[in-house]
């Protein structure tokens, strides 16, 4: 299975922190985010990535290199529309994927190796597209977290920032069939907003009678890393969750 991270975006929460350097370069313990996630994916196992850029791209070519120092094989592809919604950086990686099954991670979400193979063996026949989700939800959830509404812990019936029903949140971890990128097609031509959110995309899909399957992730480790207060609370607590 391949794996797909997007780390196209500007990062405009962190202000003048990120208009000279990629938020992913920013560091936790030592190492950059995208270490860590790049990490991540080599403990689960996943060896093929490929990484979507955008916003000083040439940063996170020189920094993750052809990715053998991960164990890595690392394919990046820019993305020249980063600074519209995500879901065109996950059309980008259509050739990449090449008719496969991938796993798709927000380059600003750190996660467990844990986790990540969960999403990945969810269900045991590796069919389906499915998000990670975590149900144990704090008041921080609440704000900033993108929600779903989850029946009988499995099957989701609606996500999306602002929902007033919900029950879980989305951990930016998912597995994805390759027919995704139909569903993607159709929305792109679908979005009179211009937006072209992922998490719209996926609301779209579900009110086309799609099937999104709710993995079950609460206790893993995953971080959200979205603006400054984020990445210093993580820096004042983190411990390396796979260790």
């Amino acid at each position: 299975m391949k794996g797909v991270i997007l780390s196209a975006g500007v990062g405009s929460r962190f202000g003048p922190y990120t208009k000279k350097k990629h938020k992913l370069l920013l560091k936790v313990d030592e190492f950059a985010i995208i270490d860590h996630t790049l990490r991540s994916f080599s403990q689960a196992g996943i060896v093929d990535i490929g990484l979507i850029t955008g916003f000083l791209s040439d940063q996170i070519n020189d920094w993750v290199g052809d990715g053998s120092q991960y164990g890595l094989k690392i394919k990046t592809i820019f993305n020249k529309n980063y600074k519209l919604g995500n879901a065109l950086s996950v059309q980008m990686a259509q050739s990449f994927v090449d008719g496969q099954d991938f796993i798709l991670a927000m380059g600003d979400h750190m996660a467990s190796s844990n986790l990540i193979t969960d999403v990945m063996t969810f269900g045991g026949d590796y069919q389906g597209n499915v998000l990670g989700v975590d149900f144990n939800i704090t008041s921080y959830h609440a704000q900033e977290a993108t929600r779903v509404l989850v029946q009988d812990k499995e099957k989701i019936l609606s996500i999306g920032k602002q929902l007033r029903e919900w029950n879980g949140v989305d951990s930016g971890c998912f597995r994805f069939t390759s027919e995704i990128y139909e569903v993607i097609t159709q929305w792109i031509n679908y979005d009179k907003s211009g937006g072209y959110e992922l998490s719209s995309m996926l609301a779209y899909f579900i009110d086309q009678g799609g099937l999104l399957k709710s993995c079950d992730i609460s206790g893993q480790f995953w971080c959200d890393i979205d603006n400054l207060e984020d990445l210093e609370r993580l820096q004042a607590q983190f411990v390396q969750p796979d260790e």
